[in-house]
C-alpha cells in the first residue's frame, strides 16, 4: 500500500469528519409503542437480508439508531441498533442490535453479510439469543398430551448460521419480448451451503421445562429472477432446500427438506399508487425420515415441518402447526403510495429511506404426519391480515397484523415474507 502523502491524508482526514458528523446527524430516538392483547417482536431465525445500496460512496458508514418501545411480555423496552457499511469490504456489512426489558428480557443480535471470499464466493455470520422472561407457550396440538402452559413462562431462543453462497451462472438479460414488450428478467443461480445450530427452551415454575436443539448442515439451491429484490414487480424466485442432523445421544438425527416458489405479477400503477404487485408463493416440505410409530426418530417441534410465524400463516403463533409436512400457500398485494413524505420529515430525512409500502395478505396452510396432498389439502387452516413496510438503509423492516379463526398476532420483524 502507498503511504499517504500529505494532500491525501488532508483529504482523509476530511472525509472522516464527514462520515463522523453523519453519524452525529443519524443519531436518533425511535419511540415504539406496541400495544395490543396479543403482541410479539419476533426473533427473526432466518438471516437478515441486506439489499445492495445504490449509493456510489465506498467510504465506511455508521447508523446508530436507539429504540425505547413497550410490549405486553415486556414492559418498557429500550435498546439500538447499529449498522455499519463498508466494514472490511466496500459492500460488506455488520449489523447489531440490543435490547432489555424492566422485566429482564432481552434480545441481542450480531451479523456480518456479503463479505467476499472470491469472485463467486461470499459469506455471511449471524447469531441471535432473546430471553423472554413472560410468554406464552404453544408447541401445537398435542392430541396424545395436551400441553396447557400459564403465559408467565419464560423462553429462551439461540440462533447462529454461517452462510457459504456459490454463484453458479447468471444469464444476461434477453432483448424485449414482441408479445409483452417487456424486457426478461436475468436468472441469478446460487448454491448455498449454511452450518447451522437452534435451540428453544421454555421454562416455567408450573410445568415441566420444555427444551429442544438441532444443528447441521442444509444445502439450497436458489434461483432469482426477480426485477428489483426488496420489492420486485416482476419475475419469481425459488429455492430447493435439504437440512441435515445426524443427531446425538439427546436429539434425533432427521432430514428435512423445503422447497417454494414465489412470483410476481406488476398490477401497475394508479392515482395513489406508484407500484401495485401481486405476490403468490407455494411452499411445500416434508420429513422423509419421519417415524409415526417412534416419537424419538422425531426432530423437536421447531425443526419440523411447521407454519405460524412471520412468513407462513400469520395469523398463528411461531410454529403453531407442526408435523412430518406442511403445505401452504400465499397471496399479497402490495403497494407502494405516491405519498412518500420522509424525504421532508426533520429527522427522517436523514436516513437513506427511499420508499414505504402497504400489503393485504391471504393464505392457506395445513400439516400432515405423512406425505399426502390429499391429506395436506383437506380441512386447510387460513390467516390474513394487512402490513407495512419500509426500506430504511438498505434493510427492509416489516410490521404485519394477521388473524385468523383461532388468534391474532401484530408483529414486527425484517424481510419480506416472500
Amino acid at each position: 500500500m502507498k503511504p499517504f502523502s500529505q494532500p491525501n491524508l488532508a483529504k482523509a482526514q476530511s472525509e472522516e469528519a464527514t462520515s463522523q458528523a453523519k453519524v452525529v446527524k443519524r443519531l436518533m430516538l425511535a419511540t415504539a409503542a406496541l400495544l395490543g392483547s396479543v403482541v410479539y417482536v419476533h426473533a427473526d431465525e432466518a438471516e437478515l437480508v441486506i439489499h445492495a445500496s445504490h449509493d456510489t460512496e465506498q467510504a465506511q458508514e455508521t447508523v446508530i439508531i436507539p429504540i425505547v418501545g413497550a410490549m405486553e411480555s415486556t414492559g418498557l423496552l429500550a435498546g439500538s441498533v447499529v449498522a455499519v457499511t463498508g466494514l472490511g469490504q466496500a459492500q460488506a456489512q455488520a449489523v447489531g442490535f440490543g435490547a432489555y426489558s424492566v422485566n429482564d428480557s432481552y434480545i441481542s443480535y450480531l451479523g456480518y453479510f456479503n463479505y467476499a471470499l472470491s469472485a463467486r464466493w461470499t459469506f455471511d455470520i449471524s447469531a441471535l439469543q432473546a430471553d423472554f422472561t413472560d410468554t406464552e407457550m404453544y408447541l401445537g396440538e398435542q392430541p396424545d398430551e395436551p400441553i396447557d402452559v400459564p403465559s408467565d413462562a419464560s423462553y429462551l431462543q439461540r440462533d447462529w448460521q454461517m452462510t457459504f453462497r456459490y454463484l453458479l451462472n447468471q444469464t444476461p438479460a434477453e432483448s424485449v419480448n414482441s408479445m409483452t414488450g417487456l424486457q426478461a428478467q436475468p436468472v441469478t443461480r446460487v448454491l448455498e451451503v449454511e452450518p447451522f445450530y437452534k435451540s428453544r427452551e421454555f421454562r416455567s415454575d408450573k410445568v415441566a421445562n420444555v427444551a429442544g436443539e438441532t444443528y447441521g448442515i442444509s444445502v439450497t439451491l436458489d434461483q432469482d429472477a426477480r426485477d428489483y429484490t426488496p420489492s420486485p414487480s416482476r419475475g419469481y424466485h425459488s429455492y430447493a432446500k435439504v437440512l441435515r442432523d445426524w443427531g446425538g445421544s439427546e436429539r434425533a438425527s432427521y432430514t428435512r427438506w423445503e422447497v417454494q416458489h414465489s412470483h410476481y405479477f406488476d398490477l401497475g400503477s394508479n392515482r395513489i399508487n406508484q407500484q401495485q404487485t401481486l405476490s403468490l408463493t407455494g411452499y411445500l416440505s416434508d420429513t422423509p425420515t419421519w417415524q409415526n410409530d417412534k416419537a424419538h426418530r422425531q426432530p423437536d417441534w421447531f425443526a419440523q415441518s411447521v407454519l405460524g410465524g412471520p412468513d407462513r400463516m400469520r395469523g398463528y403463533g411461531d410454529n403453531y402447526m407442526h408435523d412430518r409436512s406442511a403445505l401452504f400457500y400465499g397471496a399479497e398485494l402490495r403497494m407502494i403510495p405516491k405519498w412518500q413524505p420522509q424525504s421532508r420529515v426533520p429527522v427522517l430525512s436523514r436516513y437513506d429511506f427511499p420508499w414505504w409500502q402497504t400489503a393485504v395478505f391471504a393464505e392457506l396452510g395445513n400439516v400432515s404426519d405423512k406425505l399426502d396432498f390429499s391429506a395436506l389439502h383437506n380441512n386447510m387452516k387460513w390467516s390474513a391480515g394487512v402490513g407495512i413496510r419500509v426500506f430504511i438503509e438498505n434493510i427492509i423492516a416489516r410490521a404485519d397484523f394477521g388473524f385468523s379463526k383461532d388468534d391474532s398476532i401484530f408483529r414486527f420483524t425484517v424481510n419480506q415474507p416472500f
